[in-house]
């Protein structure tokens, strides 16, 4: 075993020690000490706080700085805080955590695309508790989705054993692509990760809350490929801050456009919708623009 491996899991088991720790608790009582955490995230981590800051000036050029760093701080506790809920997400029964959401809004676009007897492709963002939201889609569907293994071995055995309570999980790789394109047209659902960054292969460049953004190609294309349906989807935070509710976001037609950019820019005006409905339950601190087209020089330098 190699030094570094070796360093990994060492990391790892300390890491999982931890989470294992918060696990225990009721998931409103982590996620309060998360919140707690957060005001210290936002003293002290100077380049999430930059990060998060320069998003929010380019996606919302309408606010103040003052009103983007109110913002800003909003979204690093929520950050944090769905950090130490994940924690229990993850050590807790699926069936005592779905009891946290009150209710579900627009379930009819789920109810209408089941009765088709199609694939569906659930556009999920780094919006709200996105854990809580997996469990809640595989206790509505059949659901398969991609997984791609942690380096430290301890905290993928955790992770994979959560998630594959109620979920089929696969590689994130050309043999997971492949099962998909064989499990939507058999009615399967799957959830798929719109905001990260792909490769410049692997993505189109269109607008972001209006900023060249580079963007995947797979959503639009596995979608359509396969004639299933797209719906945007979330788990939203109260605001008593305890409890959860979902919420279900219908695509453009132009989703289903046979021009891969106007589908791209369609599922990304979806991806704002969601995220315009409480801004500050976004993952912010992603560096969504990290690559620029036309050698563009980077915005978080």
């Amino acid at each position: 075993m190699s030094k570094q491996v070796e360093d990994q899991d060492i990391k790892g088991s300390v890491l999982v020690f931890f989470v294992k720790l918060i696990g225990w608790l009721p998931l409103p009582v982590a996620g309060s000490l998360g919140h707690i955490l957060g005001h210290l995230v936002w003293m002290f981590a100077a380049t999430p706080k930059k990060v998060t800051l320069k998003n929010l000036e380019l996606c919302y050029p309408d606010l103040s700085e003052h009103e983007r760093r109110k913002l800003g701080k909003a979204s690093m506790l929520e950050t944090i805080r769905t950090a130490f809920e994940v924690a229990t997400a993850w050590n807790q029964p699926p069936e005592k955590l779905l009891k946290l959401i009150t209710h579900a809004c627009g379930e009819e676009l789920l109810n209408e695309a089941l009765e088709q007897k199609k694939g569906i492709v659930f556009i999920v963002p780094h919006f709200g508790n996105w854990e809580l939201a997996n469990y809640y889609m595989a206790s509505k569907c059949r659901l398969l989705a991609m997984y791609k293994p942690a380096e430290s071995a301890a905290l993928d055995k955790m992770i994979y054993k959560a998630r594959s309570q109620n979920t089929q999980m696969v590689a994130a790789d050309r043999r997971g692509v492949v099962a998909l394109y064989r499990a939507l047209p058999s009615g399967m659902a799957t959830g798929v990760l719109p905001d990260q960054e792909p490769t410049v292969k692997s993505g189109v460049w269109v607008p972001f809350f209006g900023v060249t953004a580079l963007t995947p190609r797979l959503v639009s294309k596995i979608t359509n490929d396969t004639n299933s349906i797209a719906i945007g989807f979330g788990c939203q935070r109260n605001p008593d801050g305890k409890s959860f509710h979902v919420f279900y976001e219908p695509v453009d037609a132009d989703f289903y456009s046979d021009d891969i950019m106007v589908s791209a820019a369609a599922m990304n005006r979806c991806v704002e919708r969601i995220i315009n409905r409480d801004p500050k339950q976004y993952q912010w601190e992603y560096k969504r623009f990290k690559r620029r087209p036309n050698r563009e020089p980077g915005f978080y330098k």
